[in-house]
């Protein structure tokens, strides 16, 4: 396994870069800084289930210059990262792997296409495209482009779940190292995302391994070759750790929501080294999320959950800044919430920390990397089952036999503990849906629905296959729901219908769905320059107060403000019955006229928020996050 370079030593390379590789680390910065994240889902493939490629350019007067692309193994998420400007997006099945798009290959654009207008920083959700035999001809083929592109060299699969092989040169130690160093870069060559190591079976507990700083998937080898594998399946979480630990977080819940939709699993288990703890901790404490409630273990190893003021240091004084220091620095706002929001008392979380390394007149107790104190935070120890300490180093802690002997022995105690009252006999539901009118173009995406009903547990939704009129869909923890069909850009009759799911039962629900023009938005704070990173937002802060969100347009005039005695279930059932909202920093307006509308935003501490948002009956086009600037 390769050795570390302690985060000690990482500052002072900094310092002493050459010209070339400092250059480079302030270029990667830069465009970081100018970039924006576009995510979107392939919705449909042809039955022969060939890689996608999906490609972002600028068309200027049918001059293409490609600006990102990726591969995808099968329908599904997809992520792009590209700079401000107006882009396309085209999607097609790479029958013969050329890179090159050919009329027999089944293909879509994002829209008729639209052209989808990036902000510097930030990210763009649902551009979704449904592939078909028969799409209108692009302005290239990218003959030859994407290969020059990519420098002759053809991306990983960016679907989650994606198998793998841990000796592939692309999870390297140089390459771990280049995601530290230069993110985007990073990115852009590999992405983020969970790969498997074999071949997904229910039957087996998946165990997510997460790595530090500067490092790969290869770091896990030890734990790799030492579980049970009869019993677990191997899970890794591969991403660039140069980058704002909210953008990689935010990414690791996109791959696992992803991942839930798909697989159901009832168990999960999240193993994390030095910084990846910070990153999975953020994803563990989103409870709204669908994988959640499958949680069950988290075991964090040498994680710096106090911080590390080296990372303020640099922060403050280095010629060049990696993103992901501004995240570590000990009073961050990262940290702060996330050790702020305790875990769910259902998650057993150990807490192993080395401490064979030093100390100082200039640096406290540490193993060689992370200071205990950092290590042994009070906030993080709240929550653990246990906290152990092993004679090791930040490094030498991942191949330590006394290590894997304490994480076998809190494998044992997790699989003694589970709950032994869990209903593991499913039953299903077979859900039918018709348009209203009959020739209503299907849109990309349905949601099923599932909140229990007269409780606040949280809801179950499940992936509908729009272009299916009846499916199956299970398995399903008995009890009783109300079901609903979530389509955006229409309006779902009835918006709900309760039923008692029974073991081994199957139960019926039939819906009709209309077109209807919606807005809708999430309201966040502008950033500024330094703060800004592709993939990042920042949530408004607790003393704004949003006093009125205006909606006017043809034959229109409608105002909402946030109601602060809304539960998000209250909120949740609004939405799906398309009724006007405004909760928390998100708002929607239902029942529009197809057309261009103004919205307007007042909050106290805010300046005056102003755009135009056009609404089509029967689709939802995404708007950019509205960026609220705080008055100074």
């Amino acid at each position: 396994m390769r050795k570390y370079i302690s985060i000690i030593i990482l500052f002072f390379i900094v310092w002493n870069l050459g010209g070339c590789a400092l250059v480079k680390l302030r270029e990667d910065v830069q465009f970081s800084r100018d970039s924006c994240l576009l995510i979107g889902e392939i919705v449909r493939i042809s039955p022969l289930k060939n890689p996608i490629v999906v490609v972002a350019y600028r068309n200027q007067n049918g001059v293409v210059t490609i600006a990102d692309y990726t591969v995808l193994s099968g329908s599904g998420q997809y992520e792009m990262l590209v700079q401000e400007g107006n882009y396309e997006i085209f999607a097609f099945e790479d029958k013969n792997g050329d890179l090159s798009y050919n009329q027999d290959e089944w293909s879509g654009y994002y829209g008729k296409p639209d052209s989808v207008k990036t902000q510097v920083g930030g990210v763009v959700f649902g551009l979704d495209i449904i592939l078909t035999p028969k799409t209108k001809k692009p302005a290239s083929s990218f003959a030859n482009m994407l290969v020059q592109f990519s420098a002759g060299k053809r991306k990983p699969s960016t679907s989650a779940g994606t198998l793998a092989n841990l000796d592939d040169p692309v999870f390297s130690a140089e390459n771990g190292l280049s995601g530290f160093w230069t993110p985007l870069e990073f990115f852009k060559q590999i992405g983020c995302n969970i790969f498997f190591i074999e071949p997904y079976d229910s039957k087996k507990t998946p165990i997510l391994f997460v790595h530090g700083a500067a490092g790969s998937p290869q770091d896990w080898r030890y734990f790799i070759n030492h579980i049970d594998r009869s019993r677990y399946q191997p899970w890794i979480f591969y991403y660039p750790s140069g980058a704002r630990l909210d953008t990689t977080s935010f990414l690791l819940r996109t791959k696992l929501y992803d991942l839930y939709r798909k697989y159901q699993f009832e168990s999960l288990y999240v193993v994390a080294h030095s910084m990846g703890g910070l990153v999975s901790r953020s994803a563990l404490i989103a409870k709204e999320d669908n994988y959640h409630d499958a949680i069950q273990l988290f075991v964090s190893i040498s994680t710096p959950w106090g911080g590390e003021q080296r990372a303020k240091t640099g922060v403050k004084q280095s010629p060049a800044v990696i993103p992901s220091w501004k995240d570590v620095e000990p009073d961050s706002e990262y940290i702060k919430r996330v050790l702020g929001t305790k875990l769910d008392p259902s998650i057993r979380y150990y807490l192993f920390f080395g401490h064979k390394g030093g100390g100082s007149l200039f640096r406290q107790n540490n193993d060689n990397t992370v200071t205990l104190e950092s290590m042994l935070d009070l906030r993080a120890q709240a929550d653990a089952l246990k906290t152990t300490g092993l004679n090791e180093d930040h490094v030498s802690i991942l191949s330590s036999p006394e290590m894997m002997s304490q994480f076998k022995s809190v494998l044992a105690g997790t699989e003694a503990n589970k709950d032994k009252t869990y209903v593991r006999s499913k039953g299903y539901l077979r859900v039918g849906h018709a348009f209203d009118p009959l020739n209503t173009k299907i849109p990309s995406q349905m949601a099923l629905v599932l909140a229990p009903t007269g409780t606040d547990e949280k809801e179950t939704q499940l992936k509908i296959d729009p272009f299916l009129p009846e499916q199956e869909t299970g398995a399903i923890v008995p009890k009783k729901y109300d079901v609903s069909l979530c389509a955006l850009g229409f309006k779902t009759e009835p918006d709900k219908i309760t039923l008692d799911i029974k073991p081994g039962k199957i139960e019926e629900a039939k819906f009709v769905l209309k077109p209807q023009g919606m807005v809708a938005g999430y309201m966040t704070a502008a950033t500024s320059a330094d703060d800004s990173f592709w993939g990042f937002f920042k949530d408004l802060p607790e003393h704004v107060k949003i006093r009125a969100i205006k909606l006017t347009g043809p034959g229109i005039s409608r105002s909402l403000a946030p109601n602060d005695k809304m539960s998000d279930r209250e909120a949740l059932t609004t939405f799906l019955a398309s009724r006007d909202y405004a909760f928390k920093n998100s708002f929607a307006f239902f029942d529009l006229p197809a057309g261009d509308y103004d919205v307007t935003i007042e909050a106290d501490g805010c300046e005056t928020f102003s755009t135009k948002i056009k609404a089509q009956p029967g689709e939802f086009i995404p708007p950019p996050l509205f960026r609220l600037i705080l008055k100074k």
